[in-house]
């Protein structure tokens, strides 16, 4: 009986979604109003039959409300990768642009191809001291397994409480293997400007690493503590690398201080006249045009900092330069279902003023889909006429070489041990203090190899593992009881290689040295100001920005 009220009950709501439905296909074009009713009618008739079906005739009490998520989830994986059903546990990452504040291990993920891949470690958290970089596949957390998981379920499964230990398996592309990371949660604070100065008379710098509440006045505020208190100021950098994006309104308020009112900031394009919108710089911008400006991306750079880098390339107001941006350039808004659920939907995608949708067609491939996506075009012209690329990201006008990171495998693998940090703190507790990060001299370089000599690290080559499990397969047969140390010469050989890895790393061996006693001495801010002087992004900009005929060329002005 108590199932028989359940089914009415259920029954009654399918129909006044069904007639809530109808609804919206009578408010479509009277094109395809028909074809596409019937088929809608015919899916919905389908979906609703199984539902009926499994509630009333399967061999166990099938919980309605998991059964209606756990399809949901379904269906929605055929979309894009960010059209998610939000559970109430599931909000809070929605939320957390607001509020500014959230625990865990301060890295914004997502999913490419089906892996949950990091878009960027945020500056002071224990995802960036612990050298997790955009792009890092997680595999898993602790003991579990990333595949097949939503990107809620991981977050939820990354955070914990604060001052608990998480091991995060990450797969590097470029390298071999899979490496571990033994992170401590923290509570996580998330910034708008890590570090803001001037790197010389002319030259101002602004790192801002995300679009929350209040980035675009804070990002005012040091504008105008640069202009007001330096008379030779006459170049900006703007720092977007890692930057995830944010709060739409605050990306488009900082690209307005550029850009002359009455021009096209962006506009999108989507199903429902609501969705189609133009947005028009208002006010007269606050950085003086003869500034010039030169912006840093790379592949963490998303969202809100494509739009705004976006904006900046078209209207050849400055000069980007890096890598090429993430590529995300949809349009979410979150619709409320009831009190438990959520719908967080694409209903539009992002245009720069060229016409470019940043948007990566990465997740097209996906053979499931559900949808017909529309061709774009891919070659675009800039306001003096330079042709940029669309097709998914922002591509920099001066591309840098990224360094290979296979000749770092080694450092990594000291990172991923919380090497560095461990020794900054023996240090400091040994020594009552800490020396500016400019005074790692060899005195210490040669303490910290003295330090690592101790620590019994097991680091191995990928085909010295193998070598391994070989050498013990021999040993448990017969045939070869009596053979010792088969591999022994190839052995000495990776314990030379090994005792070498120290020599050929040691440069960014002292980095991370600098940029973990920078850490403890003054905080995240310090920590940027100890990687500049061997940022190779950076003093590419610089150079270009001194060179007055360099920088026109590039922006198209040399014939203006």
């Amino acid at each position: 009986m108590e199932t028989k009220k359940f089914y009415q009950k259920w029954y009654f709501k399918t129909i006044l979604f069904v007639i809530l439905s109808i609804t919206l296909v009578l408010a479509l074009s009277k094109k395809e109003e028909k074809d596409y009713y019937d088929e809608l009618h015919n899916s919905l008739n389908l979906y609703n039959k199984t539902f009926k079906q499994l509630i009333v005739n399967y061999v166990d009490r099938i919980k309605p409300e998991k059964l209606a998520e756990v399809s949901l989830d379904e269906i929605l994986d055929g979309l894009d990768p960010y059209t998610t059903l939000l559970t109430r546990k599931e909000k809070e990452p929605v939320e957390m642009l607001s509020k500014g504040k959230y625990g865990g291990i301060g890295v914004r993920i997502t999913m490419r191809n089906d892996t949950v891949t990091a878009i960027a470690p945020m500056d002071g958290g224990p995802a960036i001291r612990a050298g997790i970089l955009p792009g890092d596949q997680i595999l898993k957390v602790d003991t579990v397994e990333t595949h097949g998981m939503s990107l809620s379920e991981v977050s939820e499964t990354i955070r914990g409480k604060v001052s608990t230990e998480v091991n995060i398996t990450i797969r590097r592309p470029g390298l071999e293997g899979t490496t571990v990371y033994t992170l401590t949660r923290a509570k996580i604070d998330v910034p708008k400007i890590s570090y803001h100065g001037m790197l010389n008379d002319q030259v101002g710098f602004v790192r801002l690493t995300g679009f929350s509440r209040g980035a675009a006045q804070k990002f005012a505020e040091v504008l105008k503590d640069m202009s007001n208190n330096n008379p030779e100021f006459n170049s900006l950098v703007l720092d977007l690398r890692s930057n995830p994006g944010g709060l739409l309104s605050e990306a488009l308020r900082i690209a307005e201080m550029f850009i002359p009112p009455g021009d096209t900031l962006l506009f999108t394009k989507g199903r429902t006249k609501q969705s189609n919108r133009v947005i028009y710089a208002k006010s007269p911008p606050m950085v003086n045009p003869k500034v010039k400006l030169a912006v840093l991306i790379d592949g963490g750079s998303a969202s809100a900092s494509e739009i705004v880098s976006g904006v900046l390339q078209d209207y050849d107001r400055g000069m980007i330069i890096g890598n090429r941006s993430f590529g995300k350039g949809l349009v979410q808004r979150v619709q409320k279902l009831d009190d438990d659920h959520s719908l967080k939907i694409t209903n539009a995608k992002y245009y720069v003023p060229s016409g470019r949708c940043v948007q990566k067609p990465e997740f097209i491939d996906n053979p499931d889909l559900i949808f017909e996506e529309d061709e774009e075009d891919t070659v675009f012209y800039t306001k003096n006429g330079r042709k940029v690329i669309g097709g998914g990201g922002i591509e920099p006008d001066i591309e840098v070489e990224r360094e290979d990171l296979q000749q770092y495998r080694y450092s990594a693998f000291l990172i991923s041990k919380n090497i560095f940090y461990n020794f900054a703190i023996k240090y400091k507790t040994e020594n009552d203090g800490l020396p500016d990060y400019s005074e790692i001299d060899e005195d210490i370089m040669q303490e910290f190899r003295q330090y690592l000599d101790k620590q019994n690290l097991n680091y191995e080559y990928k085909n010295e593992e193998k070598l391994k499990k070989i050498e013990k397969k021999l040993a448990d047969m017969e045939e070869f009881e009596n053979l010792e140390k088969p591999f022994e010469k190839v052995y000495n050989i990776y314990s030379q290689m090994r005792s070498e890895e120290y020599e050929k790393n040691k440069e960014i061996i002292k980095r991370r040295l600098k940029g973990e006693f920078a850490t403890l001495k003054g905080g995240t801010e310090a920590r940027v100001e100890s990687t500049l002087e061997y940022d190779k992004v950076l003093n590419k900009a610089l150079e270009v920005l001194q060179n007055e005929d360099d920088y026109l060329n590039i922006l198209g002005y040399a014939d203006k």
